[in-house]
């Protein structure tokens, strides 16, 4: 039984993608996220660290992206400078 337990609790592995690809990913992640509008974020990678920047009405709309972002196969990590509030969502 410790060893299912073991088992289980076990990250999974890093998977090894290119920036190019993970950059993609995670901006057609976005777009099919209701709470998200990709046109007012910008996704670059540089070796597996993702930087979101932009700006969202709210900070759940700004956890969710980079939730979203941390969830997809080859992120490392999550560099979040997505702005929210009333100004930060109607600035361009």
């Amino acid at each position: 039984m410790l060893i299912g337990m073991i088992g289980c609790a076990a990250r999974q592995p890093i998977v090894a993608r290119d920036d190019a690809s993970i950059t993609n990913d995670v901006r057609a992640r976005l777009a099919v996220n209701a709470q998200t509008n990709p046109s007012d974020l910008t996704v670059d990678t540089k070796a597996g660290i993702v930087r979101l920047t932009g700006a969202v009405a709210t900070d759940d709309q700004r956890n969710s992206i980079e939730r979203i972002a941390r969830d997809t196969p080859g992120v490392q990590a999550v560099d979040n400078n997505v702005r929210f509030g009333a100004a930060a969502a109607t600035t361009p």
